[in-house]
């Protein structure tokens, strides 16, 4: 296996510390964890989970970065680099709408465009069609991997009753679904001539 792939089942196996540091994050939110400074230390298992995500992201660059360099992409790679990318986005996503740091309309946006857009690629892939990414849903992922770790970050230095705060901190998540709707639309206007081929 080479170094690239080897990057990618790292990033694979790290959602395991983030889904660990996130369930913290909420046992100690809710219980008396150390009996001092509960709020405190609960922060730091988020800001845990948050650097979590950043190494995933950084390991994410260097495996698309050495694979292309090095002339080494591979079908293994080809097919588990972006599910390593979106267990670890979706499981963020998922826990930051249970502490209602982002709007759960958002997650539910960008699950339901993956699923489009993964179906769209095996029919593609099926009728052996190669439909290249727009600029969107490269702006979409650049997005994305800036909104989560900016709401991890600054989530506990805000009062999540507050909308506009929750609102402000969450822009770059609202810009990263508006490009994730208009990414996945024209990936599927790409494909509708071919899904009724036989």
């Amino acid at each position: 296996m080479n170094l690239p792939n080897k990057l990618t089942m790292f990033r694979i196996f790290l959602v395991i510390p983030l889904i660990i540091f996130f369930s913290l994050f909420i046992w100690s939110s809710n219980n008396n964890f150390l009996e001092v400074n509960t709020k405190s230390n609960s922060q730091y298992f988020l800001y845990a989970s948050g650097f979590i995500f950043v190494i995933s992201m950084i390991s994410d660059f260097f495996d698309g970065y050495l694979a292309r360099k090095n002339n080494q992409i591979t079908s293994f790679g080809k097919l588990f680099d972006p599910l390593a990318d979106k267990i670890i986005t979706t499981t963020s996503l998922i826990f930051l709408s249970i502490f209602n740091y982002t709007y759960l309309i958002l997650v539910l946006i960008f699950i339901i465009r993956d699923l489009i857009v993964d179906g769209s690629r095996n029919i593609a892939a099926y009728q052996r069609i190669k439909i290249e990414a727009s600029i969107y849903g490269k702006l979409k992922t650049i997005f994305q991997s800036i909104a989560i770790p900016l709401v991890i970050f600054l989530s506990p230095l805000i009062n999540k009753n507050n909308w506009w705060e929750v609102f402000l901190i969450n822009i770059p998540m609202i810009l990263a679904t508006l490009m994730s709707i208009i990414s996945g639309l024209l990936y599927f206007k790409e494909i509708i001539p071919f899904i009724n081929n036989k």
